[in-house]
């Protein structure tokens, strides 16, 4: 069976109802796909059927109810839900142990590329009710990337409320950018608003127990988190103290000796008297 996004959230989230006890968030599904909140909400909109999943629209989070996964839990296998290939081992960060992804990282990649393809148009007629501009709605990569960035340094602050600028300050993306997509990802309710408790400023609240380890974050973006390190190599000639190759010897300059110079004419002034007269 060929690997579309939509196939891919349908098994992300039934993979999660069985490791979540029958409940899903949709941000928790965002955090194993590369596409858009948005992009996962349409495609698990497919799944729920009403019956054996149903969309919750009551909680504080948008989230997915699996009735018969809550009242009895089956073992979850421990491999990849999309092509039943191995897992990667869970990475280590600061000395503690993360979670492993949900999807290989072959199928991640093989996703990414159908995002980065040219986008169906019936993906963006869905959309483009909930895109403003046209420049957005045509790169949904764009908005992935913003979104999957805004989760890791919320995620990464461990902070249970964060404001725009907390996520401004450590991102490369505007201020005001941030904003706006903090403010419609909590009007779709992937994120909870509010105040902070001191009530001078606008704050949110990512669903609880989710985690975005850097290893994960690494394959979205495709770049690693830790800085290059760069050394300084200088070409440096060290005197051992044993000459190889002697220095030519410096052109010899040979000094001409001054020619005294002849002293000044000695001048005697006489006083008239000692003048000879005009008529001797």
């Amino acid at each position: 069976m060929k690997l579309t996004s939509a196939l891919a959230v349908e098994k992300v989230l039934y993979r999660l109802a069985l490791l979540h006890e029958g409940t899903v968030s949709i941000a928790r599904v965002f955090l194993e796909m590369p596409t858009s909140l948005e992009e996962v909400e349409q495609h698990a909109d497919l799944v729920a059927d009403g019956r054996s999943v149903v969309r919750n629209d009551f909680g504080e989070y948008l989230t997915y109810d699996f009735p018969e996964l809550q009242r009895q839990m089956p073992p979850p296998p421990a491999d990849c839900p999309t092509c039943f290939g191995e897992l990667a081992e869970p990475s280590t960060e600061g000395g503690e142990l993360q979670r492993s992804g949900v999807i290989c990282d072959k199928c991640y990649s093989a996703l990414q590329r159908i995002q980065n393809a040219q986008p169906d148009p019936t993906t963006l007629a869905r959309l483009s009710d909930f895109f403003r501009g046209e420049e957005e709605a045509e790169d949904l990569a764009r908005v992935a990337r913003i979104e999957h960035e805004i989760f890791y340094l919320a995620l990464r602050s461990g902070l249970e409320q964060f404001t725009h600028t907390t996520i401004a300050a450590q991102s490369r993306l505007p201020a005001d950018q941030i904003k706006e997509r903090l403010d419609r990802m909590a009007a779709r309710r992937y994120l909870k608003v509010g105040l902070l408790p001191s009530g001078d400023a606008v704050a949110y609240t990512v669903p609880e127990g989710l985690s975005y380890p850097g290893r994960l974050y690494e394959r979205h973006t495709g770049e690693s988190l830790r800085p290059a390190s760069r050394r300084l190599e200088l070409d440096l000639e060290v005197d051992s103290g044993e000459d190889e190759t002697p220095p030519k010897p410096w052109p010899s300059v040979r000094a001409t000796p001054r020619t005294p110079s002849k002293p000044p004419p000695k001048i005697t002034i006489k006083s008239r008297r000692q003048r000879p007269s005009p008529d001797a």
